[in-house]
């Protein structure tokens, strides 16, 4: 019997954390749910109450949220070292790209896909999603400047933070002009995306 189980939708954030899972072998399975529906799964709902993608049961119940997930699967599996430990001199820095990657990059990649989520007048949504690329090409501009070390966030040190941003990265919607006008996000992005568990 698995010992997780993944909630996902296909080509979501659940890749973040599918990636994870797989690269700690952890004993999981996923099962695979519908978004965007009058009747989602129930399992899934009990779990990630905005019906979500991912949502993970784990042995101490269920969580969602892909930073959350990704931060518990760290620490549930410390021998792979995916986390900036508290006591190291350089989690503050791990904590700022944490929150970034979830609270300043992932809206704008979200409106991107989904305008229709914060503006309900059709005329509006083009200047809107314009508006929030202007915003995203600075995000991109930023952590293109802190991946100049990499390839990952931490130099050649693999942590959660990468496959929280690569597995945006992946999707060329959000690069109309293509990735490579950012070195250091491109050579990132085919760094982790190269490895085995993803």
């Amino acid at each position: 019997m698995s010992e997780y189980t993944l909630y996902a939708a296909p080509n979501t954030y659940a890749m973040s954390a599918h990636a994870i899972l797989e690269e700690v072998k952890a004993n999981y399975d996923v099962k695979w749910i519908e978004i965007f529906t009058d009747k989602p799964d129930p399992e899934f709902l009990s779990i990630s109450p905005h019906c979500r993608s991912p949502a993970l049961m784990t042995p101490n119940g269920g969580i969602f949220e892909t930073g959350a997930i990704a931060m518990y699967l760290g620490e549930k599996f410390p021998e792979f070292n995916l986390l900036i430990k508290p006591e190291d001199s350089r989690r503050g820095m791990f904590l700022q790209w944490f929150y970034y990657l979830g609270t300043t990059l992932q809206p704008d990649v979200m409106i991107q896909f989904h305008p229709e989520f914060y503006v309900k007048n059709e005329k509006n949504l083009a200047e809107f999603q314009k508006a929030s690329f202007i915003r995203l090409n600075g995000v991109f501009k930023i952590l293109d400047d802190a991946l100049q070390d990499g390839p990952f966030f931490f130099g050649d040190e693999l942590t959660i933070l990468d496959f929280l941003l690569a597995t945006q990265t992946i999707w060329k919607e959000i690069f109309p002009a293509g990735i490579d006008q950012y070195k250091n996000l491109h050579r990132h992005m085919k760094t982790i995306t190269e490895r085995p568990a993803v």
